[in-house]
């Protein structure tokens, strides 16, 4: 057991909320909430502040944090048994910090089971944990190619199907100076999402069912890996991308010098507002998927999910909860898909027949939306994304071969499911 879950184990029982409210003061609630654009955090102080004025016997406190700190401040504050009692952070933490006490278990409340119901079902499941849901999903991110479509339509050359429809595309763009994929290769968590994007087109999946077995360096891999290389090894990728992350990648798509980058919804407001890049050259398509399956999984789309939940120490959970539902549940901003908050609602609501949203090619994102699946939930999914990072780049800098990078990779995964 890790240093600080033993000290957890320790100081649950000992710790709790402290905060004492007075008999005709309103109940205080303190928010967390990691990341997000300006848009989002505008919103968030707004909606906050709306709800405070019409909540005078219960008061949120916002504040922002930094998405790159979440797990530590999660430790901290639960090791402390004190902290905010909403946090709005990344899904995967639902299974570590459910686990441990640090995230309040919503089949608590009574009328759980009717918010339940207004979720995608294939999304709320990936905060449970042994049955308890830790966490409301709010929004998630589909990951789809972003296209160029003044390039696509200047060469005549159709939205590829497969990868090898993709590749084929190469050397007429490449006789054009224009590269046919580009994506971040470098040693960061930018490139893991590129490439799991392929690996679960392929069918691959990183972990078994039981967590006990990486499976990162089967066929799915091997062929995903494999393609990246011969586009590269072509020059059908930027000689460069080993060292791009997701900023140089963005100036190098908008520079119209690549067709093809995989993206998601982020990825209009990322070109225009960033670059000037004009949307009606902006294009969204699936993910292509290998001609024969590498795998038997059916394919799916690489999905990122963000929730909130109420943590485990907090010493008011109905204030929580109802504070929670009002600005994640029952506000109308997560009743339509808006670029420009970037993320989209995981409520069945949005995607219903009649509700128009101003993303690109909505009709493309909301089926690749109901085809997700998301990282598996492991409490270390983070040092897995870097490990599966640094087995990409180590292939397209040509250190090592796809079946040696990646069965390094799968090892040393493996050894942290066995820790």
């Amino acid at each position: 057991m890790s240093r600080w879950r033993l000290a957890l184990c320790l100081l649950t029982v000992a710790c709790g909320g402290t905060r004492e409210v007075g008999p005709d003061q309103p109940r205080q609630i303190l928010l967390w909430a990691f990341g997000g654009v300006p848009r989002t955090q505008a919103w968030l102080r707004q909606g906050v502040a709306e709800f405070n004025a019409g909540h005078p016997d219960i008061q949120i406190t916002f504040e922002n944090r930094d998405w790159n700190t979440q797990r530590e401040s999660l430790i901290t504050a639960t090791v402390a048994g004190e902290g905010p009692d909403l946090v709005y952070v990344h899904h995967k933490y639902s299974v570590e910090f459910g686990e441990m006490g640090g995230l309040y278990p919503l089949e608590s409340f009574s009328d759980f089971p009717q918010i339940r119901e207004r979720y995608l079902p294939h999304i709320l499941e990936h905060v449970q944990f042994q049955g308890k849901h830790y966490g409301i999903p709010v929004t998630t991110l589909p990951f789809v190619i972003g296209y160029n479509r003044r390039i696509l339509a200047a060469h005549g050359l159709h939205l590829p199907r497969t990868w090898e429809e993709m590749e084929g595309m190469g050397p007429q763009l490449k006789a054009a100076g224009i590269h046919t994929l580009t994506m971040p290769g470098s040693t960061h968590g930018d490139t893991a999402y590129r490439f799991i994007s392929l690996f679960y087109k392929a069918g691959g999946r990183l972990l078994d069912e039981g967590w006990t077995r990486c499976t990162l360096n089967g066929p799915a891999g091997l062929a995903a890996l494999n393609f990246l290389l011969r586009l590269k090894e072509q020059g059908f990728m930027p000689e460069a991308c080993t060292a791009y992350a997701n900023d140089e990648n963005i100036a190098h798509w908008s520079g119209g010098r690549a067709l093809f980058s995989v993206e998601g919804p982020w990825w209009q407001m990322a070109v225009n507002t960033n670059y000037n890049f004009p949307l009606a050259d902006v294009g969204l398509a699936p993910v292509p998927v290998p001609s024969q399956p590498a795998e038997g999984n059916p394919p799916h789309t690489l999905l990122d999910i963000a929730m909130v939940a109420v943590t485990g120490y907090t010493p008011d959970p109905e204030a929580a909860w109802t504070g929670l539902k009002a600005l994640f549940v029952d506000n109308p901003v997560w009743q339509v898909p808006d670029p420009s908050l970037v993320l989209m609602p995981a409520l069945k609501t949005a995607y219903e027949p009649g509700v128009r949203s101003d993303y690109i090619d909505m009709e493309v994102l909301k089926a690749e939306l109901m085809n997700g699946l998301a990282w598996p939930g492991h409490p270390r999914i983070s040092e897995m994304q870097m490990l599966v990072a640094e087995a990409v780049n180590m292939v397209l800098t040509r250190t090592k071969t796809p079946q040696q990078a990646l069965d390094e990779a799968a090892r040393e995964i493996e050894e942290i499911l066995q820790e």
